[in-house]
């Protein structure tokens, strides 16, 4: 009797975690996503019109890369932060104020430093320079 207990309590948690992770993938959706080709020189392209007043972060993602990348806009300058855990590689899931591992819970903030373990490592940044109306983000 005790064995089917604990599989019953371990299912139920498993599916709040799993709840739990669908609520916060849900909190990174409000975030706008712009989906693009990657150029020949190993650059994303990403208008400038992206960004408004009331929105200072775009989601990215690139045909054929594993991970979305991050382009926030604070002052004039951006940055472009890629959205893989540095624990163990599981796509990060992005809200207004910080950068959420749906596996191990691992939190970073939005200038990529760890917030809370199992990760160690801050978040790899990609260099994200304007050119005319776009910011260039550079892969390589």
């Amino acid at each position: 009797m005790k064995r089917r207990l604990f599989i019953k309590n371990s299912c139920a948690a498993c599916a709040s975690l799993i709840g739990a992770s669908w609520i916060l993938e849900g909190c990174g959706s409000s975030l706008p996503m712009l989906k693009t080709a990657i150029a020949n020189n190993n650059t994303i392209s990403v208008p400038i019109s992206k960004f408004t007043p009331q929105n200072n972060m775009v989601i990215v993602r690139g045909a054929g890369m594993e991970n979305d990348i991050l382009l926030i806009k604070k002052d004039n300058a951006y940055k472009a932060l890629y959205m893989k855990c540095t624990h163990e590689g599981i796509g990060l899931t992005a809200t207004s104020t910080k950068l959420v591992c749906p596996a191990h819970g691992s939190l970073f903030d939005l200038e990529g430093n760890v917030l809370k373990e199992p990760a160690h490592i801050p978040l790899k940044q990609f260099a994200a320079k304007v050119e005319n109306e776009n910011i260039l983000i550079y892969l390589s």
